[in-house]
């Protein structure tokens, strides 16, 4: 069966009942596979991952993985010690089911880093429960990251070559903060940023010198600062990669995959629940930024919802302005983007959508699903931005997809900004 007759199965069994499979995956400090713990009767581990607990994925800048998970323990072998499982141990969830012609798929659900694990021992039982965090939490002081020096990033210095540079900084016992290369978009490569004396510097260049102290400063403090000069996203993707992602990429969300399309009419939907937010809606965004020198040009953007198409235009609610200032951004472009940016996700939140569903396991973050609406005139199909998640890890039991619509999504207007 080639790979793609095994994808189309696998989207063919999520339809009916399936055996779901949960596999623990423990791996060497290069990335590689040490060895598993599945549902295999082969495995002299089968049986240890007692398939309890719960994965969440919520997008956002820094960490977005956790999970709980359950293992029995009588023989001690996976006891948190120097031996066992210790400091800078990365597992990979990986989840999927057993297809019609009894092979396993599976699907890569994160790679993570034990916090806080718990022993439970009972009379005739012996468990460990690890609480697992994706790797940022490497990079913010939680398990690793705290700076032991005043960490800097120059004028001129370029972003991508700093972030693969920090993500290979020692720890100090032989092996790099990511052993894994990073994944970059191509978005910023060809652009440029006008500065306010009227010259151009590639969008990839620091605008400023930026020093992190190392009193209070983690790594992560680093990299979010870098994901401010961007305009980005920023975080571990389910394969375990650090990504950056550019935030203005997906203004209008035409170019995003559509991942998967509910319907009443399929069995893998069991209700969704719309909340309307008007409190949080704001059809007018004004950022300012900060002047390269002193007495200098403060850079200004300023995007409005002027669209006839959308609800919440100004035409119909009058102006719904809010004022942000970014610190970061120093050139009018900048400002403009991340106020188009932020005028999609103000007039974004006005609708949330809670979706439940039975188990899924191709889908990520920041990406699209479909709900056709057979309750409503002509069954619309409704387009949805996903922005989290929860599953159990066990075969039971529901998901539920935290959604944004993107139906009403606005077409910016660019305004004049105020003069202070």
């Amino acid at each position: 069966m080639t790979d793609r007759e095994r994808w189309a199965a696998y989207l063919n069994a999520l339809e009916g009942p399936f055996i779901k499979l949960a596999r623990l995956d423990f791996l060497q400090p290069d990335g590689s596979l040490a060895f598993s713990i599945d549902n295999n009767p082969k495995n002299r581990r089968a049986g240890a991952f007692l398939q309890e607990g719960e994965l969440s994925v919520n997008l956002q800048n820094g960490q977005r993985r956790q999970a709980s998970v359950t293992l029995s323990n009588l023989d001690g072998e996976y006891d948190f010690n120097v031996n066992r499982t210790w400091f800078g141990q990365q597992l990979r969830l990986m989840e999927g089911l057993i297809l019609p012609d009894g092979m396993d798929y599976y699907l890569p659900q994160g790679v993570f880093y034990v916090k806080d694990p718990e022993e439970t021992f009972e009379p005739g039982r012996k468990m460990a429960r690890y609480s697992l965090v994706d790797k940022w939490a490497c990079l913010d002081g939680t398990l690793f990251g705290n700076l032991e020096g005043i960490y800097q990033i120059s004028r001129g210095e370029n972003l991508f070559t700093a972030v693969a540079s920090l993500l290979q900084k020692a720890r100090g016992n032989g092996l790099p903060l990511d052993s894994v290369p990073p994944v970059f978009t191509n978005y910023y490569n060809s652009r440029t940023v006008t500065l306010p004396d009227g010259s151009s510097a590639s969008w990839l260049t620091a605008p400023y010198t930026y020093r992190c102290e190392s009193e209070s400063g983690t790594y992560a403090e680093v990299l979010l600062e870098v994901n401010k000069m961007l305009v980005g996203w920023m975080g571990y993707d389910q394969t375990g990669h650090f990504r950056i992602d550019a935030a203005y990429e997906d203004i209008l969300d035409t170019d995003k995959p559509v991942q998967y399309q509910l319907s009443p009419e399929r069995t893998t939907f069991l209700g969704a629940t719309y909340t309307v937010r008007n409190t949080e809606v704001y059809n007018d965004i004004i950022v300012r930024g900060t002047a390269l020198q002193e007495n200098g040009p403060i850079p200004k953007g300023r995007a409005v919802n002027a669209d006839p198409r959308s609800d919440t235009n100004i035409y119909i609610l009058g102006c719904r302005t809010q004022r942000r200032s970014e610190t970061a951004y120093y050139a009018d472009s900048q400002c403009q983007e991340l106020a188009e940016f932020y005028l999609k996700r103000n007039t974004v939140l006005q609708k949330s959508v809670t979706v439940q569903t039975s188990q899924i396991f191709h889908l990520a973050e920041n990406n699209l699903i479909t709900i056709r609406r057979t309750d409503k005139p002509g069954s619309p199909v409704e387009r949805h931005l996903l922005t989290g998640f929860s599953r159990p890890i066990g075969q039971t039991g529901a998901m539920q997809f935290n959604c944004t619509s993107v139906n009403d999504f606005p077409l910016a207007t660019a305004a004049p900004a105020p003069g202070a």
